[in-house]
């Protein structure tokens, strides 16, 4: 059998297993979350209609109103096919997971890299029940249309993804530097302010109105505020703010509860003695990932790369951060070792950090680990995870955005 044969039938089993491998999570539980939240507010959503059940739901929990949109055709759908409203949920998740790999693929051409991101998100997504897979699709549409510069598309789908979920608005600061293309403020005069009111502000605010109309601004406005003010210290995420979950079992039991079992739980607390230290590391980690990007070149690979590391600085010291919150960054690692295979170990480390951090309190089906992350009846594992994680950005933001010593060069 000739050789390219070989490899087309190998790139086959590829698809074939991950297929498998996703349809065989459907009938997975899920977190507590899809019984609590998604399944009634998908319900809600399909009965009272979008914009009705994003009120009564989404936007009093802190998510935008196109997760309504997609969550009321899901069931509106199931309920013509005859299936109940958590298979076609569930089964929402298979469609967009799939989709969003598929076009890995038509973007990437390699069977290889689409395949590590479907199975890269597939517990986050279908296993787990989790719908930041709903955002994916545009998002990855977005950089695209940002990469071959169809800006008027990006925009279209970029709002989609912000309006789907609220964290890809924390990468937009770095897409507003690499398409005003400067590296320093004296060069504003370079900026086509002309085209950029045409084909990104103009797109921007028909959007934006559009959602308005329908939505209406109340809700909308509800749905930010929730999502800008969790009162979470760290909701299950392996970072720094849970050291400091863990630090206060252990050192303030009296007002925060000690550790159960040796393992920490979360932790809810608005108190400014509590968020303070987190979030000024979170802002100051990533306004100066923000100012380094501006002085480097505007390629597309400094963009996903910066975009990841502002994304990292917000999961691993913001508060009100959660276990699944790592979804976007493993799109952009994904992404990035497509861009440039030195970047393999950043991709790895970051897709194991995602799954780990599900797996260590969800298990594979949402319904907890089934034994103690305690080891040696001494030290809660999440514990070290989370300074693994903590040291792990650190040595990566330092490495990307702190000046860089020129070499000096002698006299020939």
């Amino acid at each position: 059998m000739p050789q390219r044969s070989i490899k087309s039938i190998l790139a086959a089993l590829l698809i074939l297993l991950v297929l498998l491998a996703t349809v065989s999570f459907v009938n997975s539980p899920g977190t507590d979350d899809v019984a609590l939240y998604w399944v009634p507010w998908a319900e809600h959503a399909a009965d009272l209609g979008g914009p009705a059940g994003f009120a009564r739901d989404e936007a009093q929990y802190g998510y935008p109103p196109y997760g309504s949109v997609i969550l009321a055709s899901a069931v509106r759908l199931g309920r013509a096919l005859g299936i109940g409203t958590f298979e076609a949920l569930k089964w929402s998740l298979v469609v967009f997971l799939l989709a969003a790999s598929a076009l890995v693929w038509l973007w990437t051409r390699s069977v290889i890299v689409a395949a590590l991101f479907g199975l890269a998100l597939l517990l986050n997504s279908v296993a787990l029940g989790y719908i930041d897979i709903y955002f994916a699709p545009t998002l990855i549409l977005a950089l695209w249309a940002l990469k071959v510069r169809k800006w008027i598309w990006f925009v279209v789908f970029f709002s989609a993804a912000c309006l789907t979920k609220w964290q890809p608005v924390l990468i937009a600061p770095f897409i507003v530097l690499y398409i005003l293309d400067i590296q320093h403020i004296r060069h504003w005069r370079q900026i086509d302010f002309k085209r950029l009111a045409v084909t990104i502000l103009l797109p921007a605010a028909i959007m934006l109105g559009i959602t308005l109309l329908v939505f209406e601004a109340a809700p909308l406005a509800s749905s930010l505020s929730k999502a800008l003010n969790n009162e979470f210290l760290s909701g299950n995420a392996l970072n720094f703010s849970w050291i400091e979950t863990h630090w206060l079992h252990v050192f303030y039991p009296d007002e925060f509860g000690g550790l159960i079992g040796g393992e920490a739980g979360y932790i809810v607390s608005d108190a400014l003695r509590v968020t303070l230290l987190p979030k000024v590391l979170f802002f100051l980690t990533y306004a100066v990932t923000i100012a380094a990007f501006f002085k480097r070149e505007k390629t597309f690979e400094n963009l996903i790369n910066f975009s990841l590391i502002g994304y990292l600085a917000y999961f691993t010291f913001n508060t009100g951060v959660h276990e699944n919150h790592l979804f976007l960054a493993v799109i952009l690692a994904v992404i990035l070792f497509w861009i440039n295979l030195e970047q393999l170990s950043v991709m790895l480390i970051l897709v194991f950090m995602s799954n780990i951090n599900l797996v260590l309190f969800y298990g594979i089906d949402g319904q907890e680990l089934p034994f103690s992350r305690v080891i040696a009846n001494t030290v809660d594992v999440a514990l070290l995870l989370s300074i693994f994680n903590v040291v792990f950005f650190v040595l990566l933001w330092a490495a990307n955005t702190l000046p860089r010593k020129q070499t000096a060069r002698g006299n020939s």
